[in-house]
């Protein structure tokens, strides 16, 4: 397990780092706007959510290790070549590619973790690689802020370096027993009979939320970069903002991974959904770090409470699971689509500020269909 904890907490390390990088180079080399910006966003999550579903379900069939690996060297590729382009079209162009490198990381070794594994060591694995992946994420986005300020090229640099070493170690997990073998099958019968029967309702419950939480990182990866700017933040500051949130994710995945009340429980969901409204309504508001600082933390708090739910209900008491972890992925790459694209087209229209309120907006109306989906019938 240590190789998966490793290596995702090196490749979000390394993907924090570009992603924060990507918006600041677009904003200060070639002076994109707020729709440019969400335009770039849409295409990258596009992309992703496309491309874990069919990376889900080759899981389920094809070598885990190989697939990853070709996702790893992709990513090589493209951001060691990326900040060296000229013009803004051939950015957008091989960031597809990045997108593509992503999709055949996430959803494989995600399946491939949770393989086996009965509820009690399920919940400590997710528990510990989600912590891992988070924190990675939170530290990427801190470390870019400041290599950004010395040079534009290094933040790509230094994630591509932190690559070659996932490619390493992943090399070095052998690869365990397919998903028929015996003892496999075993561990999955046991998980689906202690399964409850309103799992399928709260697996819809908890895509449903994630896909708005995920909405809301896109836009905190892509357009707060330029509201932040237009405030007179620098990027280290800015990069400070985004890993406050991430560091709240990671202590609500440690919170969560130590008590099993909340599971296939609506009102811890819809409480943390209440308090990342109150925390949109801020940053569109409000211009005072004071203000930005509790905001963030909470809007990790509940990004953090519906990614666990959503992988855990993914994966729990499912024989086919990188199908599930395939869409688990995909709401997060279709969040990642519209977050940016709605929220740049707003902000083009009506200012920097708007994209923050038509969020606040759209998770009022996730909470009232996750309550509509609730008293539907468990099956």
């Amino acid at each position: 397990m240590l190789n998966f904890f490793i290596s995702a907490f090196l490749a979000d390390l390394a993907l924090g780092a570009v992603l924060l990088s990507l918006p600041l180079l677009l904003i200060y080399k070639f002076g994109a706007g707020s729709l440019t910006l969400g335009l770039f966003g849409a295409l990258g999550s596009l992309i992703y959510s496309l491309g874990v579903i069919a990376a889900g379900r080759l899981s389920d069939r094809f070598d885990r290790k190989n697939i990853i690996l070709s996702g790893c060297v992709l990513f090589l590729a493209v951001y060691l070549i990326l900040p060296f382009l000229k013009e803004l079209r051939y950015i957008f162009l091989i960031y597809v590619f990045g997108a593509i490198s992503m999709s055949l990381f996430w959803p494989i070794i995600q399946s491939w973790l949770s393989q086996g594994l009965n509820k009690t060591d399920l919940i400590s694995s997710l528990k510990n690689f989600n912590v891992c992946w988070s924190a990675g994420l939170a530290i990427g986005f801190l470390t870019a802020g400041f290599l950004f300020l010395f040079n534009n090229k290094y933040p790509f640099f230094f994630g591509a370096a932190l690559i070659a070493v996932v490619i390493v170690v992943i090399m070095r997990q052998p690869v365990i027993s397919e998903i028929m073998d015996g003892p496999v099958k075993k561990a999955f019968l046991e998980t689906k009979k202690d399964r409850p029967k309103s799992a399928e309702k709260f697996l819809l419950i908890a895509w449903c939320a994630n896909f708005v939480s995920w909405y809301v990182v896109g836009l905190v990866r892509h357009l707060f970069p330029k509201l932040g700017s237009e405030l007179g933040y620098s990027s280290s500051e800015i990069g400070f903002f985004a890993f406050l949130m991430f560091l709240a994710q990671t202590v609500m995945f440690l919170l969560l991974g130590r008590t099993h009340k909340w599971h296939y429980r609506l009102f811890p969901l819809i409480a943390l959904q209440v308090l990342s409204i109150a925390a949109l309504l801020t940053l569109a508001f409000n211009s005072k770090t004071v203000y930005f600082i509790p905001a963030m933390l909470c809007l990790g708090l509940s990004i953090g409470m519906t990614y666990f739910s959503s992988i855990f209900y993914s994966l729990y008491g499912f024989i086919d699971k990188g199908k599930k972890s395939g869409i688990h992925e995909s709401f997060i790459g279709l969040g990642g689509l519209f977050g940016p694209l709605v929220g740049g087209i707003a902000a083009h229209t009506f200012g920097v500020r708007a994209p923050y309120v038509t969020a606040a907006v759209l998770l009022a109306v996730a909470i009232i269909v996750e309550s509509i989906l609730y008293r539907k019938s468990d099956r």
